[in-house]
């Protein structure tokens, strides 16, 4: 590739991961206030965090139908408003799309509120409902803030999202927490407790919805041009927004629904496999507080951000008919996203026993009697399912990006058809595997596993039939998974090396064993990444000072100017 194609594609990229950065400060910030939160949690409730944990995960399904398609088609819409210079239909978009979405999440709370007592019978988590009736506003509130999100998403300023995320997190923390040890200290029961700590959650999100709206009266569409004065129809306007709203919100929601499946499956099929109802009832906690919990950290902290911030930038695009800028921005945006995602995931199953140690090292559940009538500590099986749910960050992170590509060029529906294929192998997997006493509470990550591959697969299929690009997995992914094999036998060999002078005897010396082995883990990735030329000068300067860096690199002769082949 000559120099002004290699121009190209960095100032193609440059933007958006740049925004994309911005999230990812906020959510790496949001994910450290999720895990001082859930640390004093755990040890408070105890036996009563899986009803945390059932009542948080049906909520999520909900929440995702009320509001993973609205950020999505207002990002969207309001992109293309900008691009062509239509202040006014931007704002009309917003209007549109607030009153649309906000009526189906009033719908969603009232669901939930009324209906809280039957979804626990049904999902075997009685006392949850307490829990579910104080979060269930928020299904109406969130439309109005997911609303005022896209919309200033789709301008590419990410600064609101980003502060108004950290403020619901940190409202949840602070009276999350003061709420649980309040009802603890009057001596109300577990599930009371757990209905207080969820009450933050509630409150943060109504507090984050007010500093949005200042932020949308103070700034409004004063970013956007008003050179073309036209504009749609309200109900034109809404047509648009749910074309792209159904399908956004119907492929996020049966990526959801593999949670919600687990809540109602798990704990039926390891009760009917032979397990007491209490035994099942800890397989589950220890596999969703002590596994699922750390293993979305990384998709959600560094790569999801990517998927957010593409969107826009790729719409701008495609409606200015910049075609190169376009491949640049597909091209840019895989890569980037495998080459962070892949030696986190061979990281976090190499260190996956200091990283649960470190984070709940004093609220490690009591040993689990298995069929057999041996026990199992809950942090081998967490330690077990992390490993497995760890290959599914690729996967993940794929997903996501392919689907804002997807979305972006109005191939909405192939995404659904993708994950609904991905969903359909889960529930019979998960249904047979966890049933198998064998297998039995693994079932549940291998088929998390099975969704994800496929589901991948296929949308990348789809992305390389639509744009006629030659996508070429050796390519996007070769390097950087050899360099990541590297860096997780470093950082376990690290770890373990570490283990024969520093005993687990502390949440201080678990951090220190997950650092001995996490930076000699960065180091190799970062220098056979630069040895075996797994990573481009123009892809180095997309990330935030990465100019100054990869000029650097280039002087020492590290790195060369032309690309990989």
């Amino acid at each position: 590739m000559d120099e002004k194609n290699r121009s190209g594609s960095a100032s193609s990229g440059k933007s958006f991961v740049a925004e994309a950065a911005i999230i990812s400060v906020s959510n790496f910030a949001v994910k450290l206030v999720g895990v001082l939160f859930k640390i004093p949690l755990a040890n408070i409730l105890g036996s009563y965090m899986g009803i945390f944990n059932a009542a948080y995960s049906i909520y999520a399904m909900l929440f995702t139908v009320s509001t993973s398609g609205l950020p999505v088609a207002v990002s969207k819409l309001v992109a293309a408003a900008a691009e062509r210079g239509r202040r006014r239909e931007a704002d009309k978009v917003f209007r549109t799309c607030a009153a649309v979405f906000g009526s189906i999440g009033l719908t969603c709370s009232l669901i939930m509120f009324f209906g809280a007592e039957r979804i626990c019978a049904a999902t075997n988590h009685s006392g949850a409902e307490y829990a579910m009736r104080v979060i269930a506003p928020t299904l109406f509130v969130i439309c109005i803030t997911a609303s005022i999100r896209g919309y200033f998403q789709g301008l590419r300023n990410m600064y609101p999202t980003a502060i108004s995320n950290f403020i619901e997190a940190f409202l949840k923390l602070v009276l999350g927490l003061g709420g649980v040890v309040f009802a603890r200290h009057m001596g109300w029961s577990g599930p009371v407790q757990a209905a207080f700590a969820v009450s933050g959650i509630t409150v943060g999100v109504i507090v984050g919805t007010v500093f949005l709206a200042f932020c949308k009266k103070k700034r409004g569409g004063r970013d956007i041009p008003s050179t073309d004065r036209r504009v749609s129809r309200y109900r034109n306007i809404a047509a648009s927004a749910m074309k792209v709203a159904v399908p956004v919100t119907l492929a996020a929601s049966a990526l959801y629904f593999s949670t919600f499946f687990d809540t109602v499956a798990i704990n039926n099929r390891l009760i009917a496999s032979g397990f007491t109802e209490s035994a099942a009832d800890s397989l589950y906690t220890a596999y969703t507080t002590l596994a699922i919990s750390i293993s979305d950290l990384v998709p959600s902290t560094l790569v999801y951000p990517i998927a957010l911030s593409i969107l826009p930038a790729m719409t701008a695009a495609l409606t200015g008919g910049r075609r190169r800028e376009v491949r640049g921005y597909i091209r840019s945006s895989i890569r980037i996203s495998a080459i962070i995602a892949i030696p986190s995931a061979f990281g976090l199953a190499a260190l996956a026993r200091p990283v649960i140690k470190m984070i709940y090292f004093n609220s490690l559940p009591d040993p689990i009697t298995l069929l057999d009538g041996s026990t199992v500590m809950p942090i081998d099986v967490g330690v077990k399912s992390l490993c497995l749910l760890s290959a599914g960050i690729l996967f993940l992170s794929l997903l996501s990006t392919t689907n804002s590509l997807l979305h972006s060029y109005g191939k909405s529906f192939t995404p659904v058809a993708s994950i609904g294929v991905g969903i359909l192998l889960l529930v019979v997997a998960e249904t047979i595997l966890v049933s198998i006493p064998a297998v039995g509470i693994y079932g549940a990550p291998i088929a998390s596993l099975l969704c994800y591959f496929t589901a991948t697969v296929l949308n990348m299929r789809a992305v390389r039939r639509i744009s006629g690009m030659r996508l070429s997995p050796f390519y996007l992914y070769g390097k950087p998974f050899i360099c990541g094999a590297l860096c997780g036998i470093s950082a376990y060999g690290a770890y373990r090396l570490a283990s024969l002078f520093i005993a687990e005897t502390s949440r201080i010396a678990c951090a220190l064993l997950f650092v001995c082995g996490l930076i000699p883990g960065i180091l190799v990735y970062v220098g056979s990444m630069l040895a075996f030329r797994g990573i481009t000068a123009s892809e180095i300067r997309l990330l935030p000072g990465g100019g100054r860096f990869a000029s650097l690199l280039i002087k020492m002769r590290l790195l060369k100017e032309n690309e990989v082949k």
